[in-house]
């Protein structure tokens, strides 16, 4: 079969089984029903002799028998906690067998997130199966599910729109993928779009307010539905903090994850980040665009048919498929609904017109952040700030009144329209019930509540990121792309704090919630991050510490010769240009450099290159085409002679264990950048408390990723290796002695690059 028969094909969705059974229907067990998890017999687990101790060599770890039983305390007590485990505790097996105890005992799913890929796949493919040895033949009927969010499943519905205009209108490019997308159809067994990327994700998925729901026709071989029944049926979901953060604040509307009462939140010292992404909101032509295109886009092809929920009303129309006192109503109302898009379309353009003078103080470098406030005399005054100082806008360039205007020519645009979408849908929906019959265009109808609902959604949020009123959020404006030639603004409003959320969405309906991580303490305790985090009474703390003897198995070193990064920055790149080669070349690669800004990481990448390359060395740099986790591999696979140059998320997650890994190179402190907006705001708000940005927000963060970054060296009992700071201020400054005292290794420092080379040779060659 060609690619356009299969595509001309109305029934090529049938080759999905589909599933007519309903879902399990659970609830939480009130906690006094439950039974108790014994903490002796789960911690007899991972006892030298125990279900998991019987391998030869086996080394019973205190720190993961100690974590284990303050989890089951937890469940058992209704209790949260918050617990540090060091690298090497193997804290995965310490939540997972109480996790997996816990709802083998009562019946009731425990809910497993994480924030990267990675982990999801080492508990899915690894952690668990050795995990669910301990109930024994109990195993057999024990359910795990991995549930992502919406968006990572192919919608059939999309894909119906998109081969509705057929093979031979669509694009080269799409046609060109069509080989691939059609073998990717027939061999996925879920659905999942992580595994295919030649397609954009928009035409290959809906919005969630756009599912029909039941009555779409592909219902029972919707990925999402199977997802979502599977974890229905689960006895143990993994997610993702993204996915825990949306679902709970649905409040009940279109949730994916079933009702739990325990929750473990691994890798949770990115929980903040994650939850003020989630919690933000965002104003730009791109989100309003794409909305748009649900009801009318032209394919990237001029000979292809219009498609979109506007398209599929007029094939209703052209093949009489309406009830016929409805045909006249729906044409009418089909032409407005096409013609009032360009009218909302100029109507945006004008508003972002004038929302472009919000960002001129910045000159289009960089974000601006601005806030409405109210002077004694109750007069609105719009303020603006680049440097973290505000300024009013000077009335030259900045009118409110045209904002007002243009603001409110859009929201009648938008108005008009979602009445023209409402009429539209009451005329598929209402006409046959009103005749007692079910509507045959149920699933269109839905989709179309949903893009109406989508866009009063838009105006409101347009309306509440504009404003910059509310003294709990902070907003800003910038240029996305802005070096390229579709750039666009977009503005931003990012709550303060999500301290409160947490505890509202998470922390008070839930029985007992676990956040774990490597590194969750700045100092000896977890004042900080119980701060951050908004735990409150219920918490209990644990610190479950390292088995790695860091004395033995690394070497730290800081040169003081390093000028300080934070003045003149190309002296900076220089030296530590320098440094890098006479330091790879005494590892012969085998390194990770960190970096905290590209513009940093590639200066240095364009200057060494060569000098590392006649060493016989191959660097790898993030940002060259490359991904991620391709870097890691081929570094892990390398047989040496292989350095990494990474940025921001090489920071952690990087798990390479043995010789591949022999060294880490700190570039640079990793203060914040003081001129993100979110983190200066943030930083303002703790000043206005009374506090220090500094010592009570800006270094406890840098501490935590420096103690990230340091984690990637050693990775097992056998590792060994040297980890360089290169910024001098870990050694010169009075606040260096917060990141010395972070990590389990003493820091020595060195005069200069010779002395740095010696000691390093002198390691390495007593191994």
């Amino acid at each position: 079969m060609t690619e356009a028969e299969f595509i001309d094909n109305p029934r090529w969705a049938e080759m999905f089984e589909a599933s007519y059974d309903a879902p399990r229907q659970r609830s939480v067990p009130a906690h006094e029903d439950c039974s108790p998890v014994e903490a002796e017999g789960a911690a007899m687990h991972l006892k030298t002799g125990g279900t998991l101790g019987v391998m030869p060599g086996y080394e019973e770890r205190p720190g993961q028998i100690d974590m284990l039983k303050a989890i089951v305390r937890a469940y058992n007590e209704r209790e949260h906690l918050m617990i540090e485990a060091g690298t090497g505790v193997g804290k995965s097996l310490a939540y997972l067998i109480p996790s997996i105890l816990w709802s083998h005992l009562n019946d009731t799913p425990v809910v497993i997130s994480t924030a990267t890929r990675n982990l999801q796949s080492q508990l899915v493919e690894h952690d668990i199966p050795r995990a669910l040895s301990v109930l024994g033949d109990g195993r057999k009927g024990f359910k795990v599910s991995l549930l992502k969010g919406r968006g990572n499943y192919l919608c059939l519905k999309a894909v119906d729109e998109f081969f509705e205009s057929g093979y031979w209108t669509m694009s080269k490019e799409d046609q060109a993928a069509m080989p691939a997308f059609i073998d990717w159809l027939k061999r996925t067994k879920d659905g999942d779009l992580d595994l295919f990327d030649a397609l954009p994700r928009s035409v290959l998925t809906l919005p969630g307010e756009e599912c029909p729901g039941r009555h779409c026709p592909h219902y029972a071989r919707c990925f999402v539905y199977r997802a979502r029944k599977r974890a229905a049926e689960a006895d143990l979901v993994i997610a993702n903090h993204a996915l825990v953060i949306a679902d709970a604040a649905s409040a009940g509307e279109a949730q994916l994850l079933p009702p739990y009462g325990r929750l473990v939140l691994d890798e949770a010292h990115n929980l903040e980040a994650i939850a003020t992404d989630q919690l933000s909101k965002e104003l730009s032509m791109p989100e309003l665009m794409r909305i748009l295109n649900r009801l009318e886009r032209r394919s990237r092809s001029r000979m292809a048919r219009r498609s979109g929920v506007f398209a599929s009303v007029a094939r209703l129309l052209a093949r009489d498929l309406v009830d016929e006192t409805s045909v006249e109503t729906l044409g009418s109302l089909l032409n407005k609904g096409a013609t009032s898009i360009p009218g909302i379309v100029n109507a945006a353009e004008g508003l972002f017109d004038v929302l472009e003078k919000l960002v001129a103080p910045s000159g289009g470098k960089g974000a601006c952040r601005y806030r409405v406030s109210r002077v004694q005399t109750g007069v609105k005054v719009r303020q603006h700030s680049v440097n973290g100082i505000f300024e009013n806008y000077d009335s030259r360039i900045w009118s409110e009144a045209d904002l007002a205007a243009a603001q409110a020519k859009l929201e009648t645009h938008l108005a008009s329209l979602v009445n023209i979408l409402h009429s539209m849908r009451s005329e598929l929906v209402d006409r046959y019930e009103a005749k007692g019959l079910p509507s045959p265009h149920a699933d269109l109808a839905t989709q179309i509540k949903g893009i109406a609902d989508a866009i009063v959604e838009f105006a409101n949020m347009a309306a509440f990121v504009v404003a910059g009123e509310k003294e709990t959020y902070a907003y800003w404006g910038e240029f996305v792309h802005p070096e390229k030639r579709h750039s666009y603004l977009r503005l931003v409003a990012a709550p303060l704090s999500v301290a409160g959320d947490l505890e509202e969405m998470l922390y008070k309906p839930k029985d007992s919630v676990i956040l774990s991580s490597a590194t969750l303490r700045v100092g000896r305790d977890f004042k900080y991050m119980m701060r951050r985090l908004g735990c409150g009474e219920r918490f209990r703390s644990l610190t479950a510490p390292s088995p790695f003897d860091y004395l033995r198995q690394t070497l730290v070193l800081a040169p003081e010769c390093m000028p300080d990064p934070s003045s003149r920055a190309s002296d900076y790149v220089a030296a530590l240009s320098d440094l890098t080669v006479e330091l790879f070349r005494a590892t012969r690669g085998r390194a990770l450099a960190l970096f905290t800004s590209y513009e940093m990481m590639n200066s240095v990448a364009q200057r060494v290159r060569d000098a590392l390359g006649d060493a016989g060395i191959h660097l790898i740099v993030q940002g060259e085409g490359v991904s991620r986790e391709a870097m890691a591999k081929a570094l892990k696979d390398s047989p040496g002679e292989t350095v990494l140059f990474g940025a921001q998320s090489f920071w952690e997650g990087v798990d390479v264990a043995g010789e591949a890994l022999s060294c880490v190179l700190v570039a640079r402190l990793p203060f914040a950048q003081r001129t993100d907006p979110i983190v200066e705001a943030r930083s303002e708000k703790i000043e206005r408390e009374g506090l220090s940005s500094f010592r009570d927000y800006y270094l406890p963060e840098a501490v935590i990723k420096f103690r990230q970054g340091f984690g990637r060296l050693v990775r097992s009992r056998s590792d060994r290796g040297v980890v360089v700071v290169a910024d001098s201020r870990i050694v010169t400054k009075n606040y260096g002695a917060s990141f010395r005292h972070a990590i389990p290794a003493s820091v020595h420092s060195v005069k200069n690059i010779e002395e740095l080379t010696g000691r390093v040779n002198d390691f390495f060659s007593a191994l």
